[in-house]
């Protein structure tokens, strides 16, 4: 549970505030500096940066626009949601470098068929595979951003019911189906947050320890604006402690 210390209830909060709301606190540079460097390191940066930015949810739950203190200490927090983003991420994986690989072999397999002189000229049949794999790769990226509406809903659910909430698709579905304009909005304003966390990419790597974790401010606001405008119904009761 996030430190809550300070602070008094908020009015409720609009799309704006998620980009602006961690500067209302005073020390919010140092905080965010402090997890970035933690997110460095592999495999425990991403799940202690996970785990605080579901505090920081927890803070703006309670009403209180305070960013939680760095440290080792979100690790049980997030472990769930960290757990379900290497899941998915191994299945895109294989899904994304399967497909390429059977592109590839089946590329290569006419590209040295034979035409009838022992397979010394190539097949004009492997012509087809170019157009198609640009075609596959459009096909993935218009996939990827159409399941990217559920990310918002997957994180309320696996934060509300544990590991089983992120692949509970039926849910999933409903939840998007339910309130579908706030669903895209929110959607559409993490990945706002996904591309502002990977523009420290372009300063050497050195911008990521601040793009990086300011991004999971955005998202916790996001999330935090997200639940408030949800149609009622639409997200699962939290589980209790």
């Amino acid at each position: 549970m996030a430190e809550l210390t300070g602070g008094i209830a908020q009015p409720e909060p609009s799309v704006g505030d998620a980009f602006g709301w961690a500067a209302r606190d005073p020390e919010w540079i140092g905080k965010t500096l402090l997890m970035g460097l933690i997110g460095l390191i592999p495999i425990v940066g991403g799940l202690q940066l996970t785990g605080w930015m579901l505090a920081m949810l927890d803070n703006l739950r309670a009403g209180r626009q305070e960013i939680p203190p760095a440290g080792f200490r979100y690790a049980t927090r997030g472990v769930w949601l960290w757990l379900a983003g290497v899941i998915y991420g191994l299945i895109f994986v294989f899904v994304f470098y399967g497909s390429f690989a059977v592109f590839a072999i089946a590329m290569t397999a006419l590209g040295h068929g034979s035409t009838g002189d022992n397979g010394n000229n190539a097949n004009p049949l492997a012509l087809i595979f170019f157009p198609l794999f640009f075609i596959w790769f459009g096909v993935v990226g218009l996939v990827s951003l159409l399941l990217w509406v559920f990310v918002p809903a997957l994180i309320e659910h696996t934060d509300r019911t544990g590991l089983g909430g992120a692949f509970n698709i039926p849910g999933l579905i409903r939840t998007v189906r339910v309130d579908p304009q706030h669903n895209l909005a929110a959607a559409g304003l993490t990945l706002v947050a996904y591309i502002i966390s990977g523009l420290g990419v372009y300063v050497c790597w050195v911008g990521v320890i601040f793009t990086m974790p300011y991004a999971l401010t955005v998202v916790a606001g996001i999330l935090w604006w997200y639940e408030v405008t949800l149609k009622p119904d639409a997200l699962p009761p939290k589980a209790s402690a």
